[in-house]
């Protein structure tokens, strides 16, 4: 699987330590809400399939919150459930940052982030040092220059997504800005259990109400997992472990029958947290028949819209936002886009299988099958933080 995504907020002027130790259930609250609230936004559309990575929204946000006062600063903590003591808050935000920076032979996790100033721009040296703290690279840049601009900012992502991130900002982009701020990501990791590629064929693919609603490439093996049911969020989950230590999993949310994703969704957004732990039965299951679609998205969400259904809406707001900690000119937020790439398949890696054979009927024991509409979450273990959530409810061949 590779996950690689990044994350641009666009600031405009309005005259022109140890991760493991830190309890990010916080985080995983603001996670939870900002895919719900996405979710609703997107479903407006017509679009049922959405990816993001909160923990970059809320990591940048959170460095914002640094340099803001006011009601902008009140939003802010509100929505990103930040400690209101700034030493709490620091200590967060560089756990998370940590999480970032995992060294493992088999996974891969790169986070890298960056912000572009305005050479007339005087940034106060606090904030630059906030930036510097969670290893923000700071760049003076020409921002009238937008050609220019565009090029410095696609050539970081291009480098810190190893290249599957592509053009993420046009010229157009950049029109009248004093600073971009960028968090970019590159996840690849092996599944602990690969699928086997010769076992994987074309399955019907069914709504909440058990309507076909189009096809996909199922993917099945026999192995042990963590599964069960959470009746608090009236989902089943299953949990997939990535490489040898098994510090990384993918966690699918498959909701009870007849119970359509959204309410799911709205439990995760509203309920406890202990689900995370409690579906899972010890000791673990033998191994069972476990069919996962094989699938791949690609977005690119303006966040603006469920970061204002969160309670942020001044820092949007020419007239309103008070980030005065960040530079002597009165900034605001005037865009934030993500660009998300996800690709699921039999061993995890980039490339993918392209066989598709003939399966025989397995129905013995316990099974987990991802044949209807789901929820993924990306989490690393350990610290018990999301850094990737997702839904996948418009299906197809890939």
């Amino acid at each position: 699987m590779f996950v690689p995504w990044v994350l641009a907020t666009f600031v405009g002027i309005a005259a022109a330590r140890s991760a493991s130790s830190i309890d990010f259930t916080p985080v995983n609250e603001f996670t939870f809400q900002l895919l719900d609230n996405t979710y609703a936004f997107q479903e407006n559309f017509g679009t049922k399939n959405i990816a993001l990575s909160p923990l970059s929204v809320w990591s940048l946000f959170a460095l914002l919150a640094e340099g803001s006062s006011g009601d902008t600063f009140s939003e802010l903590v509100s929505a990103l459930r930040l400690p209101t003591d700034l030493s709490k808050t620091q200590c967060l935000h560089s756990a998370a940052t940590d999480v970032l920076k995992s060294q493992y032979q088999d996974i891969i996790v790169k986070g890298q982030s960056a912000m572009f100033t305005e050479c007339s721009t005087k940034v106060h040296d606090e904030f630059c040092q906030s930036a510097l703290r969670y290893e923000t690279s700071i760049y003076s840049a020409e921002t009238k220059n937008t050609t220019e601009l565009a090029h410095d900012i696609n050539v970081f992502i291009c480098y810190a997504t190893d290249g599957r991130i592509l053009n993420a900002v046009k010229p157009q982009d950049l029109d009248n800005l004093r600073m971009v701020l960028i968090d970019a990501l590159y996840f690849k990791a092996n599944w602990t259990h690969p699928f086997d590629p010769t076992q994987t064929k074309v399955e019907a693919f069914y709504n909440s109400q058990g309507k076909t609603i189009g096809s996909v490439n199922m993917m099945y093996h026999k192995a042990s997992h963590d599964v069960g049911d959470a009746g608090e969020i009236s989902a089943q989950v299953l949990e997939m472990t990535y490489g040898k230590n098994e510090e990384f999993s993918m966690l699918i949310i498959l909701p009870f029958d007849g119970v359509p994703v959204k309410t799911v969704l709205h439990n995760l957004a509203t309920k406890s947290q202990n689900w995370m732990t409690d579906f899972k039965t010890e000791p673990r299951l033998p191994p069972f028949d476990t069919f996962i679609p094989r699938f791949r998205l690609s977005s690119r969400q303006d966040l603006i819209p469920p970061l204002m259904y969160s309670g942020i809406t001044s820092i949007f707001d020419r007239t309103k936002a008070n980030l005065p900690g960040i530079a002597d000119n009165p900034l605001y937020v005037t865009s934030s886009i993500q660009n998300v790439e996800v690709e699921v398949n039999e061993e995890g890696t980039v490339a993918a299988a392209a066989t598709v054979v003939g399966l025989e009927d397995r129905n013995l024991g316990m099974r987990f099958e991802a044949n209807k509409e789901f929820i993924f979450l990306i989490k690393q273990r350990s610290c018990n933080v999301v850094l990737f959530a997702g839904v996948y409810g418009e299906p197809s061949v890939v």
